[in-house]
């Protein structure tokens, strides 16, 4: 991952007659990327790059400025200039390593990084990043190992590792809520165990409207922005101020219409946990909700240190996060059924239809024909990232192409840039007598309207498991097609079951794989049923509770009073 800024950090020469200075602006460069001031960072940069081209660190440097702008291929350029001026440059490597994954260049990054631990064995962002690797391969247990690896060292930031290792335990074949549970807690007890602050209730009762606080990084063409997108939109600014605290990279034209629908945004990225805390407070916070829990660039430790008197998880996290300073989790009743209580350290809250509401902000391409009727074969599909694709799930898809004479199967994610994981795929189901002309496999598209139209050429989705989709189970309803779902124990096994219950599509959840696969194969041999059901689908979404934005929100708000109202009186 990127290095620490403090490595950028130099004594800045200020001198007035020296504002040409290489020296200085090469010094002004770091300073400003220290400050996430990406921008003026590479004006300095510029500046002094005439007299500093050959300087590793200025290099590296410019490198990371070109990361924070999120051009990916420039920066690499920059840190593989600095490679070939001095080969064992750690954060040249590792971020070089970073980007090729990031790139979906697998196969290069694991080579890189792979070598820099043979030589310097037990570096922490080489484990880190190792892992990383391997989880964008699907190789959920090798990652899970090498994210213990760098958890066991001594780096200041180790707690990034143990974070992706909980949030990639969801992944694995037969985890329970049990499993989940006691493995948070156990994080929880030994890490998170903050001074929490106080509260003057008279202050917070006094505030003329509740105050909700959203911490996320994802505000954003995101999984987790998208759901949200309707909630800030129509919430109800006569009762509510609504506060965004944004870790937020790479932000976008969706990060825009967030900023717009705040009554106050707060870019806490370059800040302290102490500092965005005096900040909640500062906002009288009522109600405080985490977006992210253990995923990329999240701020439980904030959570961990209450900064407000009523603390929420919600969306963005599958399961518990095993802190007792987290009061509430918002879910529903298939999602977490009540026999599910007690593996959450949260009190469950639950909607009365679904958790999550989706309310698709951009244009839609136009459902097409069902492709079935015109290929003369029914076409499978997921578009699930790869970690999510285990093999016990491919066995089970094997299983239903074998049943379905020439039905093929259609897979897109990132990971499919790399030849060598196309490869693995297509071993896979060749070793199984599945021929590779019944694959169509594709890689990532920056478009989403490119991706949403690729639905057009699925007749049936297949859900992965133990992680369900979410955003990929809405978007292939919406695009009008059916998806079959394997219903587990956690919540991680259940997101779809509560969209498929939302939508009144509840014949698409089976219980056991063998059903998983007679579902597939019955509707499959019903194309009548397929064509009508896939220009019915968008329709029977708009009329859903899955689509009824404003009720949702309203419904949600309804919650946060509750919550308010019941911590006043205490």
């Amino acid at each position: 991952m990127k290095n620490n800024h403090s490595l950028l950090q130099q004594e800045l020469l200020h001198p007035k007659n020296h504002r040409h200075n290489s020296n200085y602006h090469a010094n002004q460069a770091a300073y400003f990327l220290e400050k996430k001031q990406p921008q003026q960072a590479l004006e300095h940069a510029r500046k002094a790059y005439d007299n500093c081209q050959e300087q590793p660190q200025f290099l590296y440097h410019l490198g990371l400025i070109w990361l924070e702008l999120n051009d990916l291929h420039q920066a690499a350029r920059y840190f593989f200039k600095v490679i070939t001026i001095d080969s064992q440059h750690y954060g040249a490597i590792v971020n070089l390593a970073l980007i090729k994954i990031m790139l979906g260049e697998l196969h290069n990054a694991e080579t890189m990084l792979l070598k820099r631990n043979q030589t310097f064995p037990g570096e922490y962002d080489t484990l880190l990043n190792l892992a990383f690797c391997y989880e964008q391969q699907g190789q959920v247990d090798k990652a899970i190992a090498y994210y213990q690896k760098a958890a066991a060292t001594n780096h200041k930031e180790k707690i990034n590792a143990i974070n992706s290792q909980l949030f990639l335990l969801h992944y694995q074949w037969g985890i329970t809520a049990e499993k989940l549970y006691a493995q948070h807690c156990r994080f929880s007890e030994y890490q998170l165990n903050k001074d929490a602050f106080t509260f003057n209730m008279q202050e917070y009762m006094s505030q003329p409207k509740i105050n909700i606080g959203y911490v996320s990084p994802d505000f954003k063409s995101h999984p987790v922005g998208s759901f949200m997108f309707p909630i800030v939109k129509y919430h109800n600014r006569q009762l509510f101020n609504i506060f965004c605290y944004s870790a937020t990279e790479q932000m976008d034209q969706m990060t825009q219409i967030f900023q717009s629908f705040a009554f106050k945004w707060m870019d806490i990225r370059s800040l302290s946990n102490e500092t965005i805390c005096q900040a909640i407070q500062k906002d009288h916070i009522h109600i405080l909700v985490d977006l992210t829990g253990y995923t990329k660039n999240n701020h439980i430790e904030i959570f961990a240190m209450k900064p407000a008197p009523i603390q929420v998880s919600y969306l963005g996290y599958p399961g518990t996060t095993g802190l007792s300073q987290i009061d509430y989790r918002i879910t529903d009743q298939w999602a977490d059924p009540p026999e599910l209580e007690s593996f959450y350290s949260e009190k469950l809250v639950r909607m009365p239809h679904c958790f999550l509401c989706y309310d698709p902000e951009y244009q839609s391409p136009d459902v097409a024909d069902l492709p079935a009727k015109e290929n003369g074969w029914i076409s499978f599909g997921s578009f699930n990232r790869m970690p999510k694709l285990n093999d016990k799930i491919l066995e089970i898809w094997a299983q239903i192409l074998m049943h379905i004479h020439n039905s093929r199967l259609f897979l897109k994610t990132k990971a499919f840039n790399e030849p060598l994981i196309r490869k693995k795929i297509y071993n896979f189901f060749e070793k199984r007598g599945i021929e590779k002309k019944r694959l169509i496999v594709l890689d990532h598209l920056p478009s989403r309207y490119d991706h949403l139209s690729l639905y057009n050429q699925m007749d049936i989705a297949l859900d992965t498991f133990p992680y369900h989709g979410t955003t990929t189970t809405c978007q292939a309803l919406w695009m009008g097609v059916p998806v079959i779902t394997l219903e587990g124990q956690p919540h991680v096994s259940r997101a779809s079951v509560s969209i498929l219950h939302a939508i009144g599509l509840q014949e698409c959840i089976a219980k056991t794989p063998d059903e998983y696969i007679d579902k597939a194969i019955q509707l499959s041999g019903d194309i009548p049923f397929l064509s009508q059901l896939r220009h019915q689908l968008r329709d029977l979404i708009r009329s859903s509770p899955l689509h009824q934005s404003q009720k949702f929100v309203i419904e949600l708000e309804g919650i946060y009073h509750r919550m308010w109202n019941k911590r006043k009186c205490v």
